[in-house]
């Protein structure tokens, strides 16, 4: 009887562990802070709807740019399932120089609206 309490107990402590554990998602509307480890990106994604984001990536060198932009592709390409990625830039991209005669000054945040649309 003692082991068969000790199973109940243990049992309910760890589906209550599993349930601390979950994810809460974020509501619709709102910006989730998110890192990409395999671009090395910060950035802030904002859900709409299944079809309609806004995503802010953080600026924080010129050289980091190029990996912002592919970034920014392959996850709109994913965000979007299959359909077309439809990308409106709102903000932040940066002029490119080949040999500057001063000192690249600070870059705003890249902003892109996101839409998919059917093919």
């Amino acid at each position: 009887m003692k082991k068969q309490w000790n199973r109940i107990l243990l049992s309910g402590a760890m589906i209550g562990l599993l349930t601390a554990c979950h994810h809460t998602p974020t509501p619709v509307g709102q910006p989730d802070k998110v890192y990409d480890f395999d671009h090395k990106v910060h950035y802030e994604q904002t859900k709409f709807n299944d079809e309609h984001y806004f995503l802010k990536i953080r600026s924080d060198a010129y050289a980091h740019f190029t990996q912002q932009s592919v970034f920014l592709l392959r996850h709109s390409e994913k965000l979007c399932q299959g359909m077309n990625a439809q990308l409106t830039l709102q903000k932040g991209v940066q002029a490119f120089e080949r040999l500057p005669t001063h000192p690249r000054a600070y870059q705003p945040d890249l902003q892109v609206e996101v839409k998919c649309v059917s093919k």
